[in-house]
């Protein structure tokens, strides 16, 4: 099917805009920018820089993608990207934003639903099946995993990771990495449990889940340094692929970790 450009519409002529495209009332697409097929700006929509969108994306009102870093180290005249990937939902006024130095990139997964208001800053990058709430704001350089919740108004500190399935919880302040399968709470955010729920919908077995658990009560709710706990899951559960990315969340962080607080021991015992 053609694709619908709507009159008031400023679509730049080197612009490649797939097939069956909409691009409504005021939107504004700049030279350098890719869309994919069956995709939808729905109006004010600015859309700049060296920026490609997917297929099958859903772009409501006055959202910005691709523009210009806010860090202010950017270079004036420095190419940099944004990378957006397929059947995304982008309610009103989400910002994302190219990366920062040369060739660096911005960098949003496939199935993912960021609603109104949120913002990934420069070089961000964010998996796939992530959503994230109302206002959630993410710093320069933080990292997403796959299936990760973050709630509303919570925010990623700068350089941060927030593990695959995890969730942050609404208003929370993520200052350190937030494991995989965890969920974070409170300022700073804090891990908590386990999100049995996170990994049930990213398809993980209750054995699986059962595997987590364990782990994460031998990393955090006994009297061990964290390096000891770390080699103790590695000789019980090492093997299982799920553990091992823990695992390697830990020993690769730069910022640590959300370690819980010592309150939290009573909410895992009876889990």
């Amino acid at each position: 099917m053609a694709t619908n450009v709507h009159k008031s519409a400023e679509v730049h002529a080197d612009a490649k805009i797939g097939d069956d495209c909409n691009i409504g009332p005021f939107c504004t697409v700049g030279a350098n920018v890719t869309i994919g097929n069956h995709t939808t700006l729905r109006s004010h929509v600015v859309v700049d820089g060296h920026t490609s969108i997917g297929q099958d994306c859903d772009v409501f009102p006055f959202v910005t993608l691709g523009v210009q870093s806010q860090d202010l180290k950017y270079v004036p005249g420095t190419v940099t990207y944004a990378r957006i990937g397929h059947r995304n939902i982008i309610r009103e006024y989400v910002s994302i934003h190219s990366g920062t130095e040369e060739n660096s990139e911005t960098v949003l997964g496939n199935d993912c639903a960021l609603l109104a208001q949120s913002h990934v800053a420069h070089n961000c990058i964010v998996g796939d099946h992530v959503t994230l709430s109302h206002q959630v704001s993410l710093g320069g350089h933080v990292t997403i995993g796959d299936y990760a919740n973050l709630g509303g108004l919570s925010g990623v500190h700068q350089f941060c990771h927030v593990g695959r399935a995890a969730m942050v919880a609404g208003m929370a302040k993520a200052t350190q990495d937030v494991l995989p399968y965890t969920i974070a709470d409170g300022n700073p955010a804090r891990m908590r449990v386990i999100n049995k729920i996170g990994m049930e919908r990213a398809g993980y077995s209750d054995q699986a889940i059962t595997e987590v658990r364990r782990a994460f009560r031998t990393l955090f709710m006994r009297e061990m340094r964290l390096e000891d706990a770390v080699h103790e899951v590695e000789k019980t559960l090492g093997e299982h692929s799920h553990i091992r990315l823990l695992l390697d969340a830990i020993t690769s962080s730069k910022r640590g970790v959300a370690r819980p607080e010592s309150s939290t021991f009573e909410i895992n015992v009876s889990n």
